[in-house]
């Protein structure tokens, strides 16, 4: 077990690196009335292949997401309603790179904690109830294809890395997953649900010494797989990330009074974990409000010369092995929003001074947004999932 104190908050994080190579971490907050737990695991949309004796084998694009919703249907029960005779809110979600799985309780921690291990431990995938989700999963996935802003999202994700394990959207196709069978599930299930692939966070009124010997009990029978295995899987994903083209622009035909346009960046693939991560996300993070956020020059600039109106938005993610910028506008002038944001960004490189200001201002109120999530349970649970090494 290794503690990391943060004395100027009052906050003490303890890490558990169990014998199966799940990692646990717990913030206790005895003050709090609550206790939100997640349970990552390290395999997500990107993740659509595995290893068929010595032989790589591609898996239906959204088969990661479409665990994700068949991992609560049990033989007998649904885990859901488990949690819910303790009176406690689940859910899970489905990322380009992994698939999540919390609870948030205030009070029988320890039985959550059973529930959410079963959850991942006890899979059970039913040919005729496999078809009926397929239904259910491709109604949603029409219902995004017919929202401008998702569909413009992720095919600037696609034209960025084009061709590769990005270039769909996280829950697939109708077609792809009208391909999935129960035998797949099992397969991708056996594959990346292993305790080395796993970590769990506890934040909130939690005894930290009866989780993680609850935890350890419940996860002592489940053996690690030979991590080479995953190693080896994740590499040619990522391998596959870092060789993809860029599309310069593309464009799409929906039926709307004003057009979409987004413009994206792609960053460098380096993989990169824990602090380090953390570091480079904030840095991105602040340079970019710094440029276009409302208080800044070059939002006021570009807004005044209408460029942009009151529909612009900008979104960054970064993964271990990938980072992007997107930028989106309600426009009818593609080219001039295109050059502008451009612009803008070059002017900041170039000249750096005048950004000074600005830079004290999101400073402060980005330490005073990270105070203020010190009381926010799930907050907190997430920044801990951050990848780890």
């Amino acid at each position: 077990m290794v503690e990391v104190r943060y004395d100027n908050l009052n906050e003490t994080i303890h890490r558990y690196d169990l014998d199966n190579g799940m990692k646990v971490m717990i913030d206790p907050k005895p003050g709090f009335n609550s206790t939100y737990g997640i349970l990552n695991v390290h395999f997500g949309a990107i993740n659509n292949v595995r290893l068929n004796g010595d032989q790589l084998q591609g898996m239906p694009l959204g088969i990661a997401h479409f665990l994700e919703h068949k991992m609560f249907d049990k033989h007998d029960y649904d885990s859901s309603d488990r949690f819910g005779k303790f009176g406690s809110d689940s859910n899970a979600f489905t990322s380009f790179d992994q698939t999540s799985y919390l609870f948030n309780t205030t009070s029988h921690v320890n039985d959550n904690l059973d529930i959410l291990i079963d959850l991942v431990q006890h899979p059970y995938f039913d040919e005729k109830k496999v078809q009926k989700e397929q239904g259910i999963i491709g109604q949603e996935i029409l219902m995004y294809q017919d929202d401008p802003s998702s569909r413009i999202y992720f095919d600037t994700i696609g034209n960025l890395y084009h061709g590769s394990p990005l270039d769909h959207d996280i829950a697939g196709t109708v077609d792809s997953i009208a391909e999935i069978t129960a035998d797949d599930l099992y397969a991708m299930y056996r594959q990346y649900y292993v305790p080395n692939n796993m970590d769990l966070m506890l934040v909130g009124k939690v005894d930290k010494d009866q989780a993680i010997a609850r935890i350890s009990d419940l996860e002592k029978a489940i053996k690690p797989i030979n991590p080479t295995q995953i190693a080896t899987l994740k590499q040619k994903t990522n391998e596959a990330i870092q060789k993809s083209p860029i599309v310069a622009s593309d464009y799409s035909e929906m039926n709307l009074s004003t057009g979409k346009v987004a413009v994206g960046f792609r960053g460098p693939s380096d993989r990169v974990y824990g602090p380090q991560f953390s570091k480079n996300e904030l840095s991105l993070g602040l340079f970019l409000s710094m440029i276009f956020s409302e208080d800044s020059e070059s939002y006021q600039r570009l807004y005044s010369e209408g460029i942009i109106n009151d529909s612009f938005g900008y979104d960054f993610d970064m993964e271990a092995g990938c980072q992007f910028v997107i930028f989106a506008e309600d426009s009818d002038r593609p080219e001039l929003f295109q050059q502008s944001i451009k612009r803008e960004i070059k002017r900041a490189l170039d000249d750096a001074s005048g950004l000074t200001k600005i830079f004290n201002l999101i400073k402060r109120e980005e330490i005073g947004q990270s105070i203020s999530v010190m009381n926010s349970n799930s907050a907190i649970a997430n920044q801990m999932g951050d990848p780890l090494k």
